[in-house]
């Protein structure tokens, strides 16, 4: 049962913040609830394509990290108190950050992923989505790919820069400080 009606600016409980995420997938940004709706089908295959070839060299061939699709991670403003939540497309977070988490295998990641992607859905809009993007940044993820199969490219943000990188159709993503030797042509995406 929901104790009492949160102030969402200040965040809500760990157990309110599960039963309502149970009934309706949402992210907490700023204060403002943001219900998470399913993808679409073009999301779903690029998506699949991404998490594949991410979990094959980074989990499988290398062991650097975990790669998890549509997972939850928290910022905590205290212990089992939820100030701010997302569910990016993907997340990637290195060995050396998530090893004591798969462990004990918590109710939900309260860290920030080292690496985001997300893709852009026709639904999506720009200000959500730099909206997010800041979040990100903001709690501490050091890449943010964004990736539109819609003009058949992307955005690469980095915690160091203030300004994205834009790639076009035949660009390759990279993140070498996270994810070494990893290329994401995205020529490979739209085929």
């Amino acid at each position: 049962m929901i104790t009492d009606k949160p102030n969402l600016r200040e965040g809500m409980s760990l157990d309110d913040f599960l039963q309502l995420s149970h009934d309706q997938p949402f992210e907490l940004i700023d204060g403002e609830k943001i219900d998470k709706m399913p993808p679409g089908l073009k999301h779903q295959v690029i998506l699949r394509k991404i998490r594949r070839l991410l979990e094959d060299f980074a989990m499988f061939d290398n062991q650097l990290g975990e790669v998890f699709s549509e997972n939850a991670f928290i910022i905590e403003k205290r212990r089992n108190w939820v100030k701010g939540s997302r569910i990016p497309d993907i997340s990637f977070y290195v060995k050396s950050r998530i090893e004591g988490y798969m462990m004990d295998m918590p109710r939900i990641v309260p860290i920030v992923p080292d690496l985001i992607i997300e893709i852009i859905s026709p639904t999506d809009r720009y200000d959500d989505i730099q909206l997010r993007t800041l979040f990100d940044l903001d709690n501490g993820a050091k890449v943010i790919w964004i990736i539109d199969p819609e003009s058949r490219s992307a955005w690469v943000y980095t915690s160091d820069t203030n300004r994205p990188q834009r790639f076009g159709a035949d660009g390759v993503l990279s993140a070498p400080d996270i994810l070494p030797n990893f290329l994401l042509e995205l020529s490979n995406l739209w085929a």
